[in-house]
């Protein structure tokens, strides 16, 4: 390659990959060759509950100059687990990418190459298909619908090339919980999009489950916007009106038609306007609970060990 771009930092985030981690070692490593390209592979071990920080170790013995090996204490999560790679990287360049060989490290040189050309602070690798479950594509396209309803409808990807510029302004978020393609959002519009393929991945076993991706979405939603705060703002005015519409109807009944105002009109105002007050403060707290863990430093993650 005749670019700029002569060295770079991939930051792979680790939990229970250890059958793909010695082909995603070699394959980075005869693509960033091939290119001419030098490279830190920084492996972050999320609190794998397999032999991943064993095979990781031995990675990092077999090749003690392009690899640094981080252990989480426990697990984290995906984003938290790549900002520390962030913390951890040097390079100018920092590319993304998963542990189980999904995406293609040989697509590599295509987010490089338009990084360059574009000078893009963000380029995003997306593909148009897939090789996920039903169940999987279903929670993706949930999680669009998500994303429209509470912010902008952007594409995203964990397949990624950063400048070094931008990740300096993400990890300076220490909040316990951090999404990068949020926060990158808030800072620059100058993110491309390339289409890349999408293999089957390495991992046979799904490493992430409804649980965990349903508590991904729910911590978006909380986390960086104030979608539902607007929601019960809209409730309440709602309620309102319709308590006094339902009010003025009862009293027209009573005053005019000389009508016995039974109890149902007045029990399903009641339960209405209940339902409506305790949703809010459930979301309320919700938002209190989460500046009560910021206000008392909760931290985003805990490192164990680092072979550098």
């Amino acid at each position: 390659m005749g670019g700029t771009i002569k060295d770079i930092s991939i930051v792979v985030p680790v939990f229970n990959a250890a059958p793909a981690l010695i082909a995603l070692q070699a394959e980075i490593d005869k693509v960033m060759a091939l290119e001419g390209i030098t490279y830190k592979l920084i492996l972050v071990d999320d609190g794998s509950e397999d032999k991943s920080w064993e095979v990781i170790r031995a990675i990092k013995n077999n090749h003690p100059e392009k690899v640094t090996a981080i252990r989480m204490s426990k697990n984290y999560g995906q984003h938290n687990a790549i900002f520390v790679g962030f913390r951890n990287a040097k390079s100018n360049y920092i590319i993304t990418i998963d542990d189980d060989l999904q995406h293609p490290p040989d697509e590599i040189p295509r987010l490089i190459k338009c990084a360059e050309e574009t000078d893009a602070d963000l380029v995003y690798g997306i593909s148009g298909a897939y090789k996920r479950s039903l169940l999987r594509k279903f929670l993706r396209w949930g999680f669009r619908l998500l994303n429209r309803m509470t912010a902008d409808d952007k594409e995203g990807s964990a397949f990624r090339i950063i400048k070094k510029g931008l990740v300096d302004k993400l990890v300076t978020h220490d909040q316990e919980f951090v999404f990068i393609d949020e926060l990158a959002n808030w800072y620059t519009e100058k993110i491309e999009y390339i289409k890349v393929r999408h293999d089957k991945s390495h991992v046979d076993k799904s490493r992430y489950p409804f649980s965990r991706l349903s508590k991904l979405y729910y911590n978006l939603v909380f986390g960086y916007n104030a979608f539902l705060l607007r929601l019960i703002t809209f409730l309440g005015c709602t309620s309102s009106a319709i308590s006094i519409l339902i009010g003025v109807f009862f009293i027209i009944k009573k005053i005019f038609f000389h009508v016995q105002v039974g109890f149902t009109g007045i029990v399903v105002s009641i339960t209405f306007t209940g339902g409506v007050i305790l949703l809010s403060i459930g979301i309320i707290g919700e938002y209190m609970r989460r500046m009560y863990n910021i206000m008392n430093a909760k931290p985003q993650s805990s490192v164990s060990e680092i072979l550098e």
